[in-house]
């Protein structure tokens, strides 16, 4: 849904704002772009360097969103934003800490 508003001039962007033609604010665009250049880096180094291992893809998003919260948190303290801004590094926040107690050993089989 969301590519089908863009392409006809909306943006909506988290936490469900919508923008009519704008653009969606540096400091977020800079944050994902970090997150994700964090992401892939990890796992190209976990697969050169140490074991390969199976994965499954609520590590992947648990892995995706520690690096969003740290690079929002970043992006945000080198940017000196308000502290409004920062309500958003507290949702990835708690969603990473889901994400990992989820990830865990204990909770693999629901996934499998």
């Amino acid at each position: 849904m969301t590519p089908i508003l863009y392409i006809l001039g909306t943006s909506i962007y988290f936490p469900f704002k919508i923008s009519g033609g704008g653009e969606i604010p540096y400091h977020r665009l800079q944050a994902v772009r970090l997150a994700v250049c964090l992401t892939f880096s990890y796992f190209a180094f976990k697969f050169l360097f140490l074991e390969y291992s199976k994965l499954y893809p609520i590590r992947f998003l648990d892995i995706f969103l520690k690096s969003l919260t740290l690079t929002s948190l970043m992006v945000y303290l080198s940017l000196g934003l308000e502290i409004g801004e920062y309500v958003v590094v507290i949702y990835f926040l708690i969603f990473s800490i889901i994400t990992h107690v989820i990830s865990g050993k204990k909770f693999r089989k629901y996934f499998s």
